[in-house]
């Protein structure tokens, strides 16, 4: 087994404790911002940390979207895209936080969902889609830790790292797949509290569905990334990398007509997690859905989801 990290290396793992990882599979363990000092879970924000989130309030108005009793704020630095969504007065249980028209969510009923939704994103002209910026563990290589087998062995993303007969390339080095894809499953059980093996199966999973996507959504990307290496379709490659990246750690699952929907909602998909979350989203009818709060929500409370609920892929097979 690979060492688990380099004492130079500890720091950026610990800083990623509450990434969006893959919200289908895992869930930090208990308490984690007590810990590590993230400010992600607590229940309201001082002013110096409150910068109304632009972006969406525009978006929000330009789209006829109201939420009269949320503030959203941007995401913090360690908060990776999440949270930053409070009451600003009491809400009662099954009170409408927001109603969202099911023309303007990403939405699939494919049990291919993680493509279709990656391609829709891929596709969408949206702000709000655009301004997705943080994906699941180790989309930025340097959330890795700059070393060998971290953000230097990176391949794009981490997503775009390895290939299907890794086992065979490395098995003479004990190792059960690409290092670099091996030293994020350690870090990433440690941060999570899971099984090494479970949280290695998990990414090289994700892994292979991305690669099984990659060629059939490489032509939707017209102006890819420049990231200052790479051919053109290796930079192509690696936006769908990312793109399905943020999929996986948006996504949730809706019932529409006593059918499950694979969905990614405005607002809801960057809400923070809890395991008895304080909002819901509900379909009302054909042509909007709306998150609803599941019981009485205090002022100044975080706006929160069960990452739980969210789908997962074929092959994963461990338990959150």
């Amino acid at each position: 087994m690979v060492p688990f990290v380099s004492s130079s290396c500890i720091a950026p793992l610990l800083a990623l404790a509450l990434l969006p990882i893959q919200a289908s599979t895992f869930v930090l363990s208990s308490s984690p911002h007590q810990n590590l000092g993230s400010r992600r879970a607590s229940s309201s924000t001082s002013n110096t940390d409150f910068v109304a989130d632009t972006t969406w309030h525009k978006w929000a108005k330009d789209n006829r979207i109201e939420t009269p009793k949320l503030s959203i704020r941007k995401p913090l630095a360690d908060e990776r895209g999440k949270g930053g969504v409070y009451a600003t007065e009491k809400i009662a249980a099954l009170e409408v936080l927001m109603r969202i028209p099911l023309h303007m969510i990403l939405s699939t009923k494919e049990k291919s969902w993680a493509a279709s939704l990656t391609a829709a994103a891929l596709t969408k002209d949206s702000a709000w889609v655009n301004s997705w910026k943080a994906g699941g563990w180790a989309t930025d290589p340097l959330d890795l830790g700059k070393c060998a087998w971290g953000s230097e062995g990176v391949t794009g993303s981490l997503l775009a790292t390895g290939s299907d007969n890794d086992a065979n390339i490395f098995a003479k080095f004990r190792f059960p797949c690409h290092p670099v894809v091996h030293r994020s499953g350690v870090g990433l059980a440690a941060l999570t509290d899971h099984d090494e093996k479970e949280a290695l199966q998990a990414l090289m999973e994700r892994g292979r569905v991305f690669r099984s996507m990659r060629d059939r959504l490489i032509p939707l990307v017209n102006n890819p990334t420049d990231r200052g290496k790479g051919s053109l379709r290796d930079r192509r490659s690696w936006d769908v990398a990312d793109a399905l990246s943020r999929i996986l750690s948006r996504a949730t699952t809706v019932e529409m007509n006593s059918i499950t929907s694979y969905c990614v909602v405005p607002l809801h998909e960057r809400l923070d997690h809890a395991s008895v979350p304080n909002s819901k989203l509900v379909c009302m009818n054909d042509h909007e859905i709306c998150l609803v709060a599941t019981r009485d929500i205090t002022d100044g409370e975080s706006i929160t989801r069960n990452y739980f609920s969210a789908p997962r892929l074929d092959g994963d097979k461990s338990e959150g």
